[in-house]
């Protein structure tokens, strides 16, 4: 492969709280390559948004800070860039498309003024070459007669066109990476699937790295090329999407593909539970966190943090991971 676009290495965001600093991302190493679609996976609190929210730094900071890593695009680490020299990077060479579209576009100004709002930042476009750079936008994303929608405010339109309107937005300057956090939340399985489909074109047709996150493994396994799994702000197993799901390795990993629906002992089964609860990372417990949880569990467990470690065709870390048979009938 070619060199990554985007390489996240030792990444560590914290939160300050009342009960103390709360690590929600501890040690993440990522990387991101052109034209592929790289999906981060996980349950709710795993740490799969703030890893977003800290490339682009738009956290606040405090409660937010960023105390350890490099994010490197391109080769330049973006957590050294000056705020002048990042505003010029977020948004025109790396975009995000945030999972609610209904807080995230202005409720009182038209889609298309919004649209050309951030082609008037980035770019020297005229004012007659914005607005059909609008226009190519919304029917690139699948928007009906854009002359006439560009004049829509956010609430005539429906939740998938909203959707739409903030993937246009996104995609407006071209970027060399777009960054789609849970962009099907709350949207009905037929439009999820439309907006999925949009995203695999558009990724394809302009070479862009995609960074997809989600909690929904169906999501995973028909867009991803690669996979990284999340488990308490840190990175657990990751490789390809053939891999993982032919094979879960890391238990939590395999966990979470037996919880998938078809994916259990047959029909008539209740789905795989992961039993207890992720532990209180405000006071981490030594070892694995993933320990208490786990039914492979060693001794070696509780007194050693196991570190993310090439395992055959993917990463693992894990002192005692599923065996590849085992893996392969979860």
């Amino acid at each position: 492969m070619t060199e990554p676009v985007l390489r996240i290495r030792g990444l560590r965001t914290t939160f300050a709280t009342e009960f103390g600093v709360f690590p929600a991302v501890d040690g993440v190493d990522l990387d991101l390559y052109s034209g592929e679609t790289l999906c981060v996976v996980g349950e709710s609190g795993c740490g799969k948004s703030v890893t977003a929210l800290s490339i682009l730094r738009l956290l606040p900071e405090p409660p937010a800070r960023i105390e350890a890593g490099e994010i490197l695009f391109e080769g330049a680490d973006l957590l050294q860039m000056s705020a002048e020299q990042l505003r010029d990077i977020r948004g025109r060479r790396i975009a995000m498309v945030f999972q609610e579209p209904m807080t995230s576009l202005n409720p009182v100004l038209a889609i298309g003024y919004q649209i050309e709002e951030a082609l008037g930042v980035h770019t020297d476009l005229g004012r007659a070459a914005r607005r059909d750079r609008v226009l190519e936008l919304l029917d690139l994303v699948g928007i009906p007669s854009p002359s006439q929608r560009v004049a829509d405010y956010p609430h005539q339109l429906s939740g998938g066109m909203r959707q739409r309107v903030l993937i246009a937005m996104a995609l407006s300057c071209n970027p060399d990476v777009l960054i789609a956090d849970e962009p099907t939340t709350a949207l009905d399985v037929t439009i999820q699937a439309q907006i999925l489909e949009l995203l695999a074109d558009l990724r394809e047709r302009l070479s862009m790295g995609l960074l997809l996150i989600t909690h929904d493994l169906g999501v995973v396994a028909e867009t991803a090329q690669r996979v990284a799994v999340f488990y308490a702000g840190r990175v657990v197993e990751t490789g390809s999407v053939v891999a993982l799901f032919g094979a879960p390795r890391h238990p939590y990993t395999q966990g979470l593909m037996q919880s998938m629906p078809g994916r259990s002992t047959g029909p008539q089964q209740p789905l795989h539970v992961i039993a207890g609860t992720v532990p209180d990372l405000v006071n981490r417990p030594s070892g694995c966190s993933f320990r208490e949880r786990c039914s492979r569990a060693r001794e070696i467990c509780a007194e050693r943090d196991p570190q993310l470690e090439p395992l055959g065709d993917r990463s693992v870390a894990c002192h005692n991971p599923v065996p590849e048979d085992v893996g392969a009938s979860a």
